[in-house]
């Protein structure tokens, strides 16, 4: 990096505290402590000023400086509990840092549950951001999500509704009209009005709603209806929709984020307002949370699907 790059420290945060998967931050996996892996990309990237191990627990330090990462303190055990924010803790280490005469202009959040993450994928990431760093907050890592949220539902007592359940729904850089909730009606349809088909949640007419072609953010406007009545289209909900036909959303994975150091400690926030994508591909955000996922990542190492960074050190 030259003078004008903006410095970055990693910060691998590693509470003692697992209830789902016990010492999961320093359980075995391939031979070294799970933590090792995240360390090793994140020294073996050359894109940090510092890589910095958040922990409240001594043996999880003594394990990490093994596999050379800094742990120049311990994390408080307030800012250490399973309901602990991640603010707590970036908010406190960058200005103990800070106090210590080590300010960074940005962040990035490592967390050892990714151990597929490799040190290409960090410098990728890096790189993105770099690009528009003069226009964003924060770079998160997203990947396409298997689970749609247009078939999730509340539940409310003994009936449930769709969880987006909105007449219009802005998507990135699509407008859907989505058509949720049937229209108040009478019993009676007035005239010129059609009942609506079974098996179909609602049904708009074209002279009711027309969506216009396009800009991001342009909303759906109302026309007068014309005299001759128009035919009527069924809008099928997205619940009853098939995954291929579905706007594309993308999810949230635990490999890295990226921040500038400015919206913790101006805004206190770990990404700010302004947040762009990054992609991550194959494994690469393969997250670690519980025992079956354990088993997962074991397996895929094994078939050869998923690949751990080289770690250099011998086994501690």
């Amino acid at each position: 990096m030259d003078s004008k790059t903006p410095t970055v420290v990693a910060l691998i945060p590693a509470r003692a505290g697992s209830k789902r998967v016990p010492g999961k931050n320093i359980r075995r996996l391939k031979g070294h402590p799970l933590i090792a892996y995240t360390i090793a990309a994140a020294t073996q990237s050359q894109v940090f000023s510092a890589v910095i191990v958040s922990t409240d627990s001594e043996e999880v330090a003594e394990i990490a400086r093994y596999y050379s990462a800094e742990v120049p303190f311990l994390r408080p055990p307030e800012y250490a509990t399973d309901k602990s924010p991640d603010i707590e803790w970036i908010d406190y280490t960058l200005r103990h840092l800070s106090n210590l005469g080590r300010d960074f202009d940005c962040f990035s959040i490592l967390r050892p549950t990714s151990p597929c993450r490799q040190p290409q994928t960090i410098q990728r990431a890096w790189q993105a951001f770099l690009a528009q760093a003069d226009q964003v907050d924060s770079l998160r890592a997203v990947e396409k999500c298997q689970q749609h949220p247009g078939k999730m539902w509340v539940l409310n007592g003994s009936l449930m509704k769709p969880l987006l359940e909105q007449n219009t729904f802005e998507l990135g850089n699509c407008q859907v009209n989505h058509n949720l909730q049937p229209p108040n009606l009478p019993f009676s349809n007035p005239k010129g009005q059609q009942p609506w088909p079974k098996g179909h949640a609602t049904r708009t007419t074209f002279n009711q709603l027309t969506t216009q072609p396009a800009n991001l953010g342009q909303k759906a406007t109302l026309r007068e209806q014309p005299s001759t009545p128009q035919p009527s289209t069924p809008h099928t909900p997205w619940h009853s929709t098939p995954y291929q036909a579905l706007p594309e959303v993308y999810v949230q994975n635990a490999s890295l984020e990226i921040a500038w150091s400015r919206v913790v400690l101006e805004e206190y926030t770990i990404a700010g307002k302004v947040i762009m994508p990054f992609i991550t591909h194959d494994h690469e955000g393969l997250d670690i949370n519980d025992l079956k996922d354990w088993w997962y990542v074991n397996y895929l190492i094994e078939q050869g699907d998923a690949h751990l960074p080289l770690v250099c050190q011998k086994p501690i």
